[in-house]
């Protein structure tokens, strides 16, 4: 006979299964865009409404590429939770959302489950907790990889045919535009910024340089950042949207995942298409920039072609001259100042004058060499001499030297008659001759060190101008090169020029000429 059976109920409740969803859509159209807010309401709903699941988090990626798990951050954040050991299941809509790549879909389900974590994939029923499931999981996945790869096709089918019929839109307006509605729109402060660069660039300053001052003035560029490089500028230099234009296809995408960007080097043709844009620029500056770049190119190694004032002119403001040419006639302007006149006040000066007041220097030069350099040389010594007691020390290491070279001659004469033994001899006149070569090669310093320090460049000059037999008519670029340090220019009105030797003189600029 059967006793009574009774039954005790758990103390315990039962484990809730920590769950967590996963969802993406691969555009920002405002359909998909409406499709994943769905997908995040849908899971956070079913998840909640279920007794024996506990909602852990909905990991949401929005408006990116499902190619690519590497970009996808929430997904990341995900399989970072699961290692951690808060996740004992994933619900994702299908395996396309998931992963698009059959590689990715398989490592990242044995990466789960190594770590307890089973993915259910709704759309094909396909539940890693079963050991039966990866079969499916890799069909499924090279299915979704095809799907992946035939969208892709597509859409470059349909770019490139847009490409060939000159309407298709760039994502991304170039540095200088603004895209309002599918068009490109001037951006009128970037764009006097654009045409500074291609005027400087063609007027002879380096793109190193040009970098330089939009850094220091702190310009921002496309992205917001106020630092700027030589391959932001050569970018700029080299983009054919400039002057109104466009070349597509300079990059190309690959057929076979995982998708990558590469330049198009002719494995792609190219499409350039005429007046898609208002130009910023004259077609003709930007074919005369392109020549100056390829001759740069074909020039790499060997030495580029400089002007004689090239880094020589500085305005008072610190930036350098640079060659500008207007309406045929060659003009040096502050840099500053020609980016922005309220910057400096220093206006341009034609080449013309700055080599006719170099011909009036030199000029001065030879007929009063006496006052300004001779008798400044004259003066430098004796106050030198006096200040220092270079002079007073020479004389003393000239005596010196003469004493222990008559004291050498004694021990010679005394060797010689057999007074003093060889031996003696050679020790003692060897001790003397290490003393005067000791002093001798102070001796040497001390006018080496007089004449580096105070002199040197002055008599060089005293030497070059009284080689000079008559007075200049013409600019000697080789003259200018050898006697003038730097030129700078305080005033509109003047130009202070520094020679070697530190003397400065300064010329006017006659008012016709200016």
């Amino acid at each position: 006979m059967a006793g009574t059976v009774i039954t005790i109920e758990p103390s315990v409740a039962q484990k809730k299964i920590r769950v967590a969803a996963y969802c993406r859509v691969s555009s920002s159209s405002d359909d998909q865009l409406h499709s994943f807010a769905a997908q995040v309401q849908y899971y956070t709903k079913f998840i909640r409404s279920n007794d024996q699941m506990e909602l852990v988090d909905i990991y949401a990626d929005e408006g990116l590429t499902g190619t690519k798990t590497a970009k996808r951050d929430e997904f990341n954040r995900m399989v970072a939770d699961c290692r951690k050991g808060r996740i004992d299941r994933v619900l994702t809509k299908s395996l396309s959302r998931f992963a698009r790549n059959t590689a990715d879909a398989l490592m990242y389900a044995r990466i789960l489950r190594e770590n307890g974590v089973s993915i259910l994939f709704e759309k094909e029923n396909i539940d890693t907790a079963f050991m039966s499931s990866e079969l499916l999981l890799a069909l499924s996945g090279a299915q979704a990889q095809e799907e992946s790869i035939s969208i892709s096709k597509n859409m470059r089918w349909s770019i490139e045919r847009r490409m060939k019929e000159g309407t298709y839109v760039q994502g991304i307006a170039p540095f200088g535009y603004r895209q309002v509605n599918s068009e490109f729109v001037i951006n009128e402060e970037e764009a006097e910024i654009v045409r500074w660069i291609f005027e400087s660039y063609l007027s002879g300053v380096g793109k190193k340089d040009i970098a330089d001052i939009l850094t220091n003035k702190k310009i921002l560029k496309a992205y917001g950042t106020d630092s700027w490089s030589v391959k932001t500028v050569n970018y700029i230099l080299r983009n054919v949207r400039y002057c109104g234009d466009a070349l597509f296809q300079k990059r190309y995408n690959t057929e076979t995942l995982p998708f990558r960007t590469i330049r198009n080097r002719g494995e792609k043709p190219q499409y350039y298409v005429e007046e898609t844009n208002p130009a910023i620029i004259s077609k003709e500056d930007f074919y005369a920039a392109q020549e100056r770049l390829r001759s740069e190119s074909s020039n790499v190694g060997s030495e580029a072609k400089k002007y004689p004032l090239q880094i020589k002119v500085k305005c008072k403001c610190g930036y350098w001259f640079r060659r500008k040419v207007i309406r045929n006639k060659v003009y040096w302007v502050c840099s500053n100042h020609d980016y922005d006149k309220n910057n400096c006040d220093v206006k341009s000066i034609p080449e013309k004058t700055i080599y006719n007041a170099f011909i009036d220097m030199v000029n001065k030069l030879i007929i009063y060499i006496k006052p300004i350099i001779s008798d400044t040389i004259e003066q430098m010594e004796r106050l030198y001499s006096k200040v220092s007691g270079t002079a007073e020390k020479i004389r003393e290491i000239d005596r010196s030297i003469a004493e222990l070279t008559n004291r050498n001659l004694v021990l010679a004469r005394l060797n010689s008659k057999g007074i003093m033994r060889a031996a003696e001899y050679t020790e003692k006149s060897g001790r003397l001759n290490t003393q005067i070569s000791s002093l001798r090669s102070e001796r040497r310093k001390l006018l080496q060190q007089n004449e580096d320090r105070c002199l040197s460049g002055l008599r060089q000059l005293e030497e070059i101008i009284q080689g000079i037999k008559e007075p200049l008519t013409d600019f000697d670029e080789e003259l200018f090169g050898r006697i003038v340090k730097q030129i700078t220019v305080p005033t509109s009105t003047s130009l202070c020029f520094e020679l070697i030797g530190g003397i400065k003189l300064t010329e006017t600029i006659p008012e016709q000429t200016r």
